[in-house]
């Protein structure tokens, strides 16, 4: 660590991971054990291994086992959850690769709950692929593993931009959220592991705000499948914890079953199919929606919930406990048949990435929800869960295992970058140029102006050119007030303060890409376009900065080279 004159503290090391959460410990776990010689810091905003999502969720693992047949499942995959926007090539890469994590953390030490016979479990109404529970301590053991191998760890400090040499990233700059302190971080080789932008909505994924995705473009990188940022899970009214699989339990007010009529005969997870029809219930005067508690395993083959505690699980099962009072004690319906309500989650993923999770500038990669959908293996759908319960913890570890080689590789060859001190001058002046504001807006009043445009199915779901155009102008709104809102002399206001900015360039980005598919196709659902259109639209959408403005155009799907198609 060096002064580098009054800009801040410089740190230098060989491979920098943006972000603690699973995918950034498994990649620094890695790395470390196929080049133990490396200097591998990880810089977390919240705290290395108890920030992200990966311990707040349902601790489950989407595998493809030894007894499955990844032919079949990829032929389904396409045909009913992608609908041929995947990247077909890479989509069995990750088949491949989901053994290999499971291996990875059996020998880690994390526990992988198995059948008595010792096979990863199954659900017999998905019979093309299994999966399997592990515990919500898999962060912190990963965490004690990383220190062990000597990984670095600076936590509390938020990455806010990218440096660049050339259009090679060379390293970042970011600030303490307890003193402001500015650091300078150098390094031969970034990987982004920040995260999905989920906008704040739901307080579970509140930690998504898609810092690193947005730095990352306005570095030069490509997105891919931006339109795939909706994703709605179904919950109870004033209640955060999903239901996952309670479509098949859903009556509106005159006691008509809804999953008839709304959902498709099999669904893996939930489609757009019960968001779309629970609005179109309420439009037609036959709300509130409500839900059968009776009937949700009696009805739903997944039986998901029943799965998840078959397995003793004392960190999950204290999780998920403290969690169900908590919304018991405060949910505002108590009926016998309580009100059901989409829950918008986001998952805005689309930073576009090779087969090793490469970006298009060289120095950078993307691993887990930064990526999900930009990298295209999952086709049409937002990021996890997309439409496949597991993918995210498991996608975020394959993404990690697929860069580790690769990185290490370019690292070993990478000449010793060179920082501008210009663009480090002009991003700290920019870093703290809220805090010169003695009055202005509050960055929670403009983030709350964001959730009423991007939450509501209105806008999210059930688009139209005009509602698409509606939303960007209020965004764009939104964008303009970023230069006025003021952090009240507090650096987590400050945060808060670049938050906004990230998560609203998000959302520009999000329906401006949802404008520019004239179609219908997976999640992404067009009334005015309501037919899926293979002619035309067996393309990716990319989206670019250029010139400091957006460019979107289209790249053809390699259909031809795929083995199934349309």
């Amino acid at each position: 660590m060096t002064n580098w004159e009054d800009l801040g503290e410089v740190y230098s090391t060989d491979v920098l991971i943006l972000g603690g959460g699973l995918a950034g410990l498994v990649a620094a776990n890695k790395i470390k054990e196929l080049n133990g010689n490396l200097d591998v810091l990880v810089v977390e905003k919240a705290t290395t291994g108890f920030g992200g999502k990966a311990n707040k969720g349902a601790g489950v693992l989407w595998v493809m086992s030894e007894d499955d047949d990844i032919d079949k499942f990829r032929e389904f995959h396409i045909k009913n959850i992608g609908y041929y926007l995947e990247d077909q090539e890479l989509l069995e890469k990750v088949c491949g690769t989901t053994l290999n994590v499971v291996e990875h953390f059996e020998r880690w030490g994390i526990q992988i709950m198995r059948e008595k016979d010792g096979k990863l479990a199954r659900i017999e109404a998905l019979p093309l692929w299994s999966l399997c529970a592990l515990d919500l301590d898999l962060m912190e053991k990963l965490r004690k593993l990383a220190v062990k191998l000597g990984v670095k760890m600076m936590d509390k400090t938020q990455s806010v931009e990218l440096l660049t040499e050339g259009d090679r990233v060379v390293g970042s700059v970011a600030f303490n959220l307890l003193n402001g302190r500015f650091s300078i971080f150098k390094a031969k080789t970034v990987l982004l592991a920040t995260g999905s932008c989920c906008w704040m909505v739901m307080n579970m994924w509140s930690s998504a705000r898609g810092d690193g995705i947005a730095a990352a473009y306005r570095a030069g990188a490509e997105l891919r499948n931006a339109e795939f940022g909706n994703f709605y899970n179904l919950h109870l009214r004033g209640n955060m914890a999903p239901l996952t699989g309670c479509q098949y339990a859903l009556y509106n007010s005159e006691d008509e079953y809804l999953s008839q009529k709304y959902c498709a005969e099999f669904e893996c997870d939930i489609d757009r199919g019960i968001i779309l029809g629970m609005e179109n219930e309420v439009a037609e005067g036959k709300g509130p929606v409500v839900f059968e508690e009776g009937e949700m395993f009696a009805k739903n083959p997944l039986a998901s919930g029943g799965f998840l505690f078959r397995w003793t699980r004392p960190t999950a099962d204290r999780f998920w406990k403290t969690l169900f009072m908590k919304n018991k004690q405060y949910t505002s319906d108590h009926e016998w048949r309580p009100e059901v309500i989409p829950g918008f989650m986001g998952e805005f993923s689309p930073l576009k990435v090779d087969h090793t999770m490469k970006t298009n500038l060289p120095g950078l990669w993307a691993l887990g929800d930064s990526c999900y959908a930009g990298s295209s293996w999952a086709g049409a759908v937002p990021g996890p869960p997309g439409r496949l319960r597991g993918s995210g913890l498991m996608f975020a570890s394959v993404s990690a295992l697929l860069s580790a080689q690769p990185v290490v590789d370019y690292t070993a060859g990478a000449r010793e970058p060179r920082i501008d001190k210009d663009q480090v001058r002009k991003y700290k002046e920019a870093t703290f140029a809220p805090m010169e504001r003695r009055n202005g807006l509050s960055p929670r009043d403009c983030i709350f102006q964001l959730k009423e445009v991007v939450a509501p199915p209105y806008y999210s779901m059930r688009k139209n050119r005009d509602r698409i155009q509606e939303a960007l102008a209020k965004v764009r709104k939104i964008e303009q007030q970023v230069a006025e809102v003021a952090p009240a002399n507090d650096w987590h206001m400050l945060g808060l303060c670049h938050d906004l900015r990230n998560m609203a360039l998000c959302a520009d980005i999000y329906f401006n890409a949802a404008l520019a598919r004239t179609e219908s196709r997976g999640w992404h659902y067009r009334e005015d376009y309501s037919e899926r259109d293979d002619k035309n639209w067996l393309k990716w959408i990319i989206v670019k900065q250029k010139d400091r403005k957006m460019v979107i155009s289209a790249e053809d799907i390699p259909i031809q080279k795929y083995k199934t198609k349309p």
